[in-house]
């Protein structure tokens, strides 16, 4: 029935295209000629004299090239005005024009519908797995990837109300299509939903074997694996003790389980692909005193990115990693609540305000996206390390 649809709307296309072009063409020669009022017969063209040297000729001739020169211009104008009118009030479905999100016009038919709906749904067919995902900037990504057609896996260690509270929301936002595209079966044009929450401590490299091992018989797919988890440690290395708890732990949590998930995650992604997102940061390239564990656990981890990105991309699996800056979470909400704080911020942010954890969530979105992009450490940080802590200084005196 749509073939037949299709095939009448092509036949009016070229009704309109072969019938009344030519029609409104020749309908723009000079209505008082008297070949127009069929006065006069088709001349010979064996009688047919040229235009002399006679400058009145000349400007005659002249004169009627321009004006044919035009009126074929306005006719073919017209011509295409008709084609469109016709085409958008007899096939509405088949030729309608959409824009994108860049602005850019795409024709729309059916045979491209499944291409229109991969557009607004990207990550449509996809299993992502989410670390440190109960709140914050991890929860903003599960909900933002959700949104954009994956199916997401949460993850906690302490904030289990949160990782499932995340859950239900991301559930509840989108239960209409969920429970439509589960009614209608086939392929799933739609936003995708939570699958479920998992434990782990990630101190523990037994605790994340068993995690991913969990997550793979249940589940049995990861295509994007997004290691978000981490913890933020502020303590200058001499009172550390002298095991350095605080130092080991924070390479545990921050470096050696995403490596062991990085490693599991590309055994599980090699024969079909995949994306694996680390969650950086700014102190991986530039830090403060007091950070130096959490720092040199970033940088570490940006290296990583760049090298496992060489090593697994003839297997068709990217890496890739996120420096967010400033970015108030739950955890830092009491300290961003004074005022005096956010201004102690704003001036060396050129954007001039705080990032927020959709900012950052729209940025790892690029990157599981962008299939062009492997060995990245986007920073997303309202261009504070473009001002590499420098003074503000006034705008010189125009010369």
């Amino acid at each position: 029935m749509t073939g037949d649809f299709e095939a009448a709307c092509d036949a009016l296309i070229w009704f309109v295209l072969l019938k009344w072009t030519p029609i409104t063409f020749w309908s723009q020669f000079d209505k008082t000629s008297p070949r127009r009022r069929g006065d006069e017969p088709e001349p010979d063209p064996s009688t047919a004299v040229l235009p002399t040297n006679n400058p009145s000729s000349i400007y005659l001739s002249e004169h009627t090239n321009f004006r044919m020169a035009f009126m074929t211009t306005r006719s073919v104008i017209l011509g295409s005005s008709l084609i469109l009118v016709a085409t958008s009030f007899s096939c509405p479905t088949r030729y309608i024009r959409k824009f994108g999100r860049h602005g850019v016009a795409y024709s729309m038919s059916s045979s491209s519908a499944s291409e229109m709906s991969q557009m607004s749904f990207p990550l449509s067919g996809k299993t992502a797995f989410i670390s440190g995902s109960s709140g914050g900037i991890g929860k903003a990504i599960a909900k933002t990837f959700a949104a954009n057609g994956a199916d997401v896996i949460l993850h906690y260690n302490l904030r289990k109300d949160g990782a499932f509270s995340a859950c239900e929301e991301i559930n509840n936002a989108h239960k209409d299509a969920i429970t439509s595209s589960s009614t209608q079966g086939g392929d799933r044009n739609t936003p995708g939903k939570c699958l479920g929450v998992i434990h782990a401590d990630f101190r523990s490299q037994e605790d994340v074997h068993k995690m991913f091992q969990s997550i793979i018989d249940k589940y049995e797919r990861v295509d994007i694996l997004v290691n978000n988890a981490g913890i933020v440690t502020k303590l200058a290395i001499e009172d550390d003790d002298d095991d350095l708890s605080v130092w080991h732990e924070t390479m545990a949590v921050n470096l050696h389980a995403p490596l062991q998930l990085m490693r599991l995650a590309h055994g599980h992604m090699k024969s079909k692909g995949g994306v694996i997102i680390n969650n950086s940061s700014i102190h991986g390239s530039r830090s403060v005193e007091f950070m130096n564990a959490y720092a040199a656990s970033k940088a570490a981890l940006d290296s990583l990115t760049r090298g496992l990105a060489l090593e697994y991309a003839a297997d068709s699996v990217r890496v890739n990693a996120i420096a967010p800056g400033v970015v108030p979470v739950e955890r830092t909400a009491h300290l961003f609540s004074d005022p005096s704080v956010v201004d102690m911020w704003t001036p060396h942010l050129p954007v001039g305000r705080l990032g927020t954890v959709q900012d950052i969530a729209d940025a790892t979105l690029l990157l599981a996206t962008n299939e062009w992009m492997t060995g990245s450490v986007l920073t997303v940080d309202g261009g504070m390390m473009a001002r590499a802590n420098m003074p503000i200084r006034p705008r010189p005196p125009k010369s």
